[in-house]
């Protein structure tokens, strides 16, 4: 995973294959296929279409019908380890000072 920062030293992440996340809240549309909670590892990043996520192995058997969620915004997901803990990412403190 690579992090990028916002002007305000806001950390955003930059997820890539093999990457583990953990959805903040239920994926959007219908019919729902991941819930919240749920964590897996990053297939594909196609940008702004959304990221793919591997969920059979992880929080789901390896068996299930659904192994993948596809097109996730990334606005729901946030890094886990491999229990499926949040990982928080610390704010670049220098870029908030240069700010005010």
């Amino acid at each position: 995973m690579r992090v990028t920062y916002l002007a305000d030293g806001t950390a955003v992440p930059v997820y890539e294959p093999g990457d583990l996340v953990r959805l903040l809240r239920d994926e959007p549309g219908d019919p729902v296929t991941a819930l919240a909670g749920e964590w897996g590892a990053v297939v594909r990043n196609r940008g702004s279409a959304g990221i793919d996520v591997r969920l059979a192995g992880h929080s789901r058997p390896r068996t299930s019908r659904m192994p993948v969620a596809s097109g996730l915004p990334s606005s729901i997901l946030v890094p886990c380890d491999r229990l499926g803990l949040r990982i928080d990412l610390q704010r670049d403190l220098r870029q908030a000072r240069r700010r005010g």
